[in-house]
């Protein structure tokens, strides 16, 4: 039997590599035409070829943009917070035209994935539109904006008004560098901006933004034996692997019923799981006073699964308050941190405490996967749409009476197939 040495006695210990990589990095700014964008307009985002041998590095694109907002009778108006995803309500990604990817209610969905970032990232993403209530108001230059605390003077004057859009799909970012001069399918966002009040909070309910200076960021690396590599991948076959959100409805409930029923009927060869979350739509979800970033939670006592007409799917016994917490912690708690998902989940580094959760950041999470194992991509159930409907009963306390808003989402396993540099087809 060998003896076992551990990491700092191993005779093959070396914490670094040789031969690194020699290229030309560069932050590129591409100026996009139109450089504006109205309340409900659609901005279509190509990527651009570069160079033969340019490559963008994974988890560096975003679209930049400056934001000024315009009131005849409120100047303490402001904005929400975690700008960057509260201002798109739609995003389609295509490729050569062909969608791969379409997200309704994508602001509902990515605020909340979002909150399951760590507390040090949250902090750190100023630039997408995450701080503080003080913060924004610098940013925006509201007429109570306070200038007294320095840490915020410094983040809201180095800011401004000037946020960006994460174009996180993951052919950009958990992937191979992404190489559009070979890749002979051009990829393309299409985002569908939100209206006034969904962006603007403030007592003037005629107010409006005005978005300029709109432009895509990236990092890019000039390197031929870099770009040789991944020249000769795409002539071959590759596949790229992600997570393809969609949202099923969104649905309208009495805060006083005691019981609600929600019928569907997906397909997908892997489905993950299903997400909902509850607005309430004369408080966090109130136009001109709207909280991004708020997600009500509904009292749920116990949450019955039907599949196929076969009942105790998923809980024996129904899903219990109590276990809902768990549950979201399958998907959620990794923060999408792809290379240490085990490790942000295990460590429970999320900025979301249990507390958070039951109160203000509330989400119904019925996880479908054989194991919560994030690495794995193809564990979740296979479901024949029609021929095997979903029935999710809800029982839970009866409150005031009073309309809240139910957005659900599905999450499957979603795979793009290449050969010879183009897209052969979608499986999902």
């Amino acid at each position: 039997m060998s003896t076992e040495f551990g990491n700092k006695l191993s005779p093959y210990r070396k914490l670094r590599k040789q031969r690194g990589i020699k290229g030309t990095r560069h932050t590129l700014f591409n100026t996009h035409v139109p450089a504006t964008i109205d309340q409900n307009g659609i901005l279509t985002v190509r990527f651009p070829d570069l160079g033969p041998n340019d490559v963008i590095v994974p988890g560096t694109a975003k679209l930049a943009f400056k934001i000024d907002l315009t009131s005849t009778s409120d100047t303490n108006r402001t904005i929400v917070n975690n700008l960057g995803r509260a201002i798109v309500s739609k995003i389609e990604v295509k490729l050569e035209g062909k969608s791969v990817s379409t997200l309704d209610d994508s602001d509902i969905f990515l605020c909340y994935q979002d909150l399951w970032k760590t507390s040090e990232e949250r902090e750190n993403a100023a630039y997408q539109g995450i701080c503080s209530d003080a913060i924004r108001k610098i940013r925006i230059d509201a007429g109570d904006k306070n200038l007294s605390n320095v840490k915020n003077k410094a983040i809201g004057t180095t800011y401004s008004n000037r946020f960006s859009i994460p174009l996180d799909f993951e052919l950009l970012t958990s992937h191979m560098p992404f190489f559009q001069h070979q890749l002979k399918d051009r990829l393309s966002y299409e985002l569908t901006f939100a209206s006034y009040g969904k962006v603007i909070v403030s007592t003037d309910n005629n107010a409006s933004y005005t978005i300029s200076d709109i432009h895509m960021e990236f990092e890019t690396i000039t390197s031929l034996e870099l770009a040789t590599m991944l020249r000769n991948q795409h002539k071959g076959k590759f596949t790229i692997l992600y997570d393809r959100v969609q949202r099923h409805s969104k649905q309208s409930y009495n805060k006083q019923d005691t019981i609600w029923n929600i019928s569907m009927a997906p397909s997908a060869k892997s489905m993950k799981g299903i997400l909902i979350l509850f607005v309430d739509p004369s408080d966090g979800g109130a136009l001109y006073g709207r909280d991004s970033e708020k997600f009500y939670n509904p009292k749920i006592n116990k949450v019955s699964i039907t599949l196929d007409g076969n009942p105790n799917q998923l809980y024996a016994s129904g899903m219990l308050k109590h276990q809902s917490w768990d549950e979201i912690r399958k998907h959620f708690a990794d923060g999408k941190h792809r290379a240490v998902n085990s490790v942000a989940k295990d460590l429970e580094l999320a900025d979301i405490t249990l507390a958070d959760y039951l109160t203000e950041n509330f989400g119904l999470w019925l996880d479908m996967r054989t194991t919560d194992d994030d690495s794995l991509h193809g564990s979740g159930r296979k479901l024949e749409g029609a021929s095997q409907s979903i029935q999710v009963q809800i029982e839970k306390d009866a409150e005031t009476p009073g309309a809240l808003d139910a957005y659900i989402f599905y999450i499957c396993d979603g795979q793009l197939n290449f050969q010879d540099s183009r897209m052969v087809h979608a499986v999902y």
